[in-house]
């Protein structure tokens, strides 16, 4: 993948994609840093809530565009991380409703990876499939199972 062409550097997740160990759990930090600094302070309201979401199913339709586009015949490649970034920022949807702190983050970024790479269930028929679509959707699952906890847990909590 050439990094000077724009779906390449999104696909890579700006370039996080290209670690040499673990690309995945790199892209899934990038999303996390990328979340809390960019995001966590100025969701404020149900507004800014609601325009989190749209900003996340742009991405996921952005990730159904750019990866038959730059994957150049590979199958879920590993540099691959765009899937990442969209199943942290989902998993980071809780956090963004009730709560700011980094131990949610932290918490929401373990929960994500620990379902990405085991895929219980649902996560791993669609990880098995072919296509952007289930490449992006076994993320997406992930993403939810964390922001489920995630949220349970802030309902228990506060």
């Amino acid at each position: 993948m050439n990094l000077k062409k724009l779906l390449s550097f999104i696909s890579l997740g700006f370039g996080s994609g290209l670690s040499p160990i673990a690309p995945g759990t790199a892209g899934s930090v990038v999303a996390a840093c990328i979340y809390y600094f960019l995001f966590s302070s100025f969701i404020e309201n149900y507004v800014h809530f609601f325009l989190f979401i749209l900003f996340i199913i742009f991405c996921f339709l952005i990730g159904l565009y750019i990866y038959p586009r730059t994957v150049e015949g590979e199958e879920d490649p590993g540099s691959f991380v765009w899937d990442e970034f969209v199943g942290m920022w989902i998993a980071c949807i809780p956090i963004a409703l009730f709560e700011k702190g980094l131990p949610w983050l932290f918490l929401a970024f373990v929960l994500f990876r620990l379902f990405d790479i085991w895929k219980p269930g649902l996560i791993k028929e669609y990880d098995n499939k072919e296509g952007a679509f289930n490449v992006m959707i076994d993320d997406v699952f992930a993403g939810s199972l964390s922001a489920l906890i995630v949220f349970v847990m802030l309902l228990i909590i506060y």
